[in-house]
């Protein structure tokens, strides 16, 4: 389970940008301008939490060997020496994940209550 400290960060700061991307796009506050940058900002969030997610198990890992491999006469790096993208990437995407899902459960729930 990730650090509930640091998803509570990110949830509270994606709030405070969603509300100064309503005030400085000179929208009036309002239910459905908070559902529209929510949806935008939650989208963005599990975007970028899913592709790191994707990237780490792996699966881009043959495809870069087999590349390395086809172009090996042009490259002046041993295979030793290269890390596959799946080890690149040093940090988890469950803080993305996780602060995107409740971004978009709160677009959600005005979602509902702008539809009553």
């Amino acid at each position: 389970m990730p650090n509930l400290k640091k998803i509570l960060f990110f949830v509270i700061a994606i709030q405070l940008l969603i509300f100064l991307t309503i005030f400085f796009r000179t929208e009036n506050l309002s239910l459905l301008s908070y559902i529209n940058n929510s949806f935008i900002y939650g989208g963005i969030l599990m975007f970028f939490g899913a592709w790191i997610f994707v990237v780490r198990t792996g699966v881009f890992d043959i495809f870069t060997a087999s590349m390395r491999k086809a172009f090996k006469l042009k490259s002046t790096l041993d295979d030793d020496e290269m890390r596959p993208p799946s080890e690149a990437l040093g940090f988890s995407s469950a803080p993305l994940l996780i602060s995107g899902t409740i971004t978009l459960l709160l677009m959600a729930i005005c979602l509902a209550i702008y539809s009553l």
